[in-house]
């Protein structure tokens, strides 16, 4: 059992003054749930007031998208496409620069 006094209820990390302990609460029902991390609470918050928009109201399917978080960020991708818009950052620095000047010519023939 994690300790209430001193660990997240979600994550079981001490806090810290960057990440403070708050009161977590059901906004519904206003019944006390657990002490978390400042951002726990948020995310937590976050998951809860979106859920219906991502189709996730359901607890057991909240849980299960959650179990199923861990291995899905923590898979090796190494070999995976890359995403359709990827650039270097070269390629972001040149774009970044042509737009610039592009800018630059609108202006001078102003």
């Amino acid at each position: 059992m994690r300790d209430a006094a001193t660990e997240c209820a979600l994550c079981g990390l001490p806090f810290t003054a960057k990440n403070p302990a708050v009161v977590d609460h059901n906004h519904r029902t206003w019944a006390v749930r657990g002490v978390l991390h400042r951002g726990c609470n948020a995310m937590l918050g976050h998951l809860e007031n979106n859920g219906p928009r991502y189709f996730l109201t359901d607890p057991v399917r909240i849980g299960r998208w959650a179990r199923g978080l861990v291995p899905y960020l923590t898979r090796d991708y190494s070999q995976a496409p890359l995403y359709p818009t990827y650039r270097t950052e070269e390629q972001k620095r040149e774009l970044r620069n042509k737009r610039a000047r592009l800018a630059r010519a609108q202006r001078a023939a102003g």
